[in-house]
């Protein structure tokens, strides 16, 4: 096919840029290196190098030569090699801040101000080794105990509990006859602990410091709308609407720390982190509370016949979604208030039921709205299909639940025959739970 003129025009110009190109690196070639070398000769270009030339004749011999004398400008104008990349150093660690030994005291440090009930409690303790009373903004301003038991010794770290009390043990007063229950089991509950944490100090290498905050009782979220348990404190340890509702972990924390140290005598050198969160009963909603809020404070929620609907499993949803390596422990009383499987509200089984029941009768409530049941159900339209859509959310927990949560990383499930009220006592600070137990709350706590 004959070359348009415009093609023959842009031949022109590649043979002549190539004949130009020739003649200035030769010229190049022949300048005088640095040092008073003379380079290589480079290679000679012509206008044979133009595109559709075809091959150069050379003389036998003269090939070789001429590629080596290529490679040799090659050689000369080639980058140098990078030198290979030397290791840097990691910078090191900074380390970390000598152990001082604590210069504990001991004694009762009580704040006039505190609920009476507690006062007299404080004052009938036999051996209070140093028990301080007094009122923390992080606990929402209320009242909070901190109780490091007999024995504890000045050159062993702490180890800190967080004890959260359940339905109507804000209130304490003693035990006496003709006093209802609701009224003495604050005084009863805040008992069993103070002996487990004393247990605990005695048979633990380490120090214990016990600290029970008080909560407000009765308080509902303040978006709430519809029924609800009275007896709870759903807004414990969540600062969801300051100053009514201004409850916070860390901040309770930090003055935990404060008094440990300006008033209790512990250096700052010996309390350690993370510390164990455990509520008993409804002081399960503070713990729910503490992970969803989020901290990086606590290495383990024990729930203490406490992992009510909404309550352990929830928590454990924060901890996920916040790639939390905490340990979640949950005690559980068989065919007790708080087994999602088996007694008085086996919730798991209550929602899969209602999900079957609301699939069958669907259609039925649609056409029959505002009668109470369909045939064969054991609720209403309304309650199968709330359940059925809580079954969907929480299909995946009860069905490990139903396991014990054995393939579950960093849950545990620990069945006891342990009465609901004693569990205190038994349990408070993973008292009693076994050595495997204790090893995965280490490894929680080194990650």
């Amino acid at each position: 096919m004959a070359e348009s003129q415009s093609d023959s025009a842009m031949r022109a110009r590649l043979v002549s840029l190539s004949s130009t190109l020739s003649l200035g690196l030769a010229a190049f070639a022949c300048l005088p290196a640095q040092g008073g070398r003379e380079s290589a000769p480079g290679p000679s270009l012509s206008s044979t190098d133009a595109p559709d030339a075809g091959p150069a004749k050379t003389k036998t011999g003269e090939g070789e030569a001429g590629a080596g004398e290529a490679r040799a400008a090659d050689a000369q104008f080639e980058e140098p090699e990078p030198e290979p990349a030397v290791a840097q150093p990691e910078p090191e660690q900074p380390e970390p801040p000598p152990e001082v030994d604590s210069q504990l005291v001991t004694g009762r440090f009580l704040a006039a101000d505190a609920q009476p009930g507690l006062l007299e409690f404080s004052q009938a303790v036999a051996q209070p080794g140093a028990l301080w009373v007094g009122k923390l903004e992080g606990n929402g301003g209320r009242d909070v105990l901190i109780y490091i038991p007999p024995g504890a010794d000045d050159a062993a770290p702490f180890e800190l509990i967080y004890h959260f009390h359940g339905t109507y043990s804000e209130h304490v007063e003693a035990k006496r006859e003709g006093l209802a229950k609701k009224k003495w089991v604050g005084w009863d509950r805040l008992e069993q602990t103070m002996a487990a944490a004393a247990q605990l100090q005695a048979e633990r290498d380490h120090n214990v410091a016990l600290i029970y905050p008080f909560s407000a009782g009765k308080r509902i979220e303040p978006w709430h709308r519809g029924w609800h348990n009275a007896a709870y404190d759903r807004m414990w340890m969540d600062p969801a609407q300051p100053p009514d509702f201004r409850d916070s972990f860390d901040r309770l924390h930090a003055e935990v720390v404060e008094v440990l140290v300006d008033s209790l005598g512990a250096h700052p050198s010996k309390i350690r982190t993370p510390v164990l969160a455990e509520g008993h009963s409804a002081g399960g909603m503070a713990l729910r509370n503490i992970a969803v809020v989020g901290t990086q404070l606590v290495g383990e929620y024990l729930f203490l016949d406490a992992g009510f609907q909404g309550w352990s499993d929830v928590a454990y949803e924060a901890l996920q979604t916040q790639g939390s390596k905490a340990v979640l422990t949950m005690v559980i009383t068989e065919g007790g208030i708080a087994d999602p499987l088996a007694g008085r509200t086996p919730w798991c089984v209550s929602f899969e039921a209602h999900a079957q029941q609301w699939a069958e009768a669907r259609g039925w409530c649609a056409e029959h709205e505002g009668e109470a049941e369909p045939r064969g159900a054991d609720a209403d339209c309304e309650t199968l299909e709330e359940d059925a859509e809580l079954w969907v959310h929480s299909e995946q927990w009860c069905r490990d639940m139903a396991e014990d949560m054995r393939s579950v990383p960093r849950v545990n499930v620990v069945r006891t025959r342990v009465h609901h009220g004693d569990q205190p006592r038994r349990f408070t600070g993973g008292l009693g739970l076994n050595a495997a137990h204790d090893g995965e709350r280490q490894a929680a706590g080194e990650g």
